[in-house]
């Protein structure tokens, strides 16, 4: 529970939100969780928009701010996406999802982590965990952002 912390701040009413963010239902805490660890793009992050969608050839989006509204719509539309690729590893789904919003579905395909889901080796949390270097060194953000997932979205 303390690790919600993280996610909703040191305010005076830290418990009620904790308690509605558990009320949540799973893809809804996942967005949460998006939102908070991903920053809202600006046109001069481009091809990264909205919440860390990168634009791919042939999509639609343009190089302009997105509101938080249509910012969230695309998330959603990704994490929907990332769930359904990920649909055969039935409980694992979403919390694959999350990793690969991040970091992308190509690194996780030839991962340990994935290499031990398909065993049946539920022993994830170091490979898990690992997904946390920026330029080789381990970052406190990435680190805490994949703990909380491990903690909504992993059923061991």
């Amino acid at each position: 529970m303390a690790l919600l912390t993280i996610l909703v701040g040191n305010a005076s009413n830290t418990h009620k939100r904790q308690s509605s963010l558990l009320k949540l239902e799973p893809f809804e805490q996942a967005c949460v969780l998006i939102r908070h660890y991903e920053t809202l793009h600006t046109p001069r992050h481009w091809p990264t928009i909205a919440y860390g969608h990168v634009v791919k050839a042939g999509e639609k989006y343009q190089k302009r701010q997105y509101t938080h509204a249509e910012a969230d719509r695309i998330l959603r539309k990704d994490l929907s996406t990332l769930c359904a690729y990920y649909r055969t590893y039935g409980r694992d789904s979403l919390l694959l999802a999350c990793l690969a919003y991040n970091v992308g579905s190509g690194r996780i395909q030839k991962s340990t982590l994935l290499k031990k889901l398909r065993s049946g080796n539920r022993n994830i949390h170091k490979e898990y965990v690992s997904f946390c270097r920026y330029k080789g060194k381990i970052h406190k953000q990435l680190y805490r952002r994949r703990i909380m997932e491990l903690t909504l979205f992993f059923d061991d």
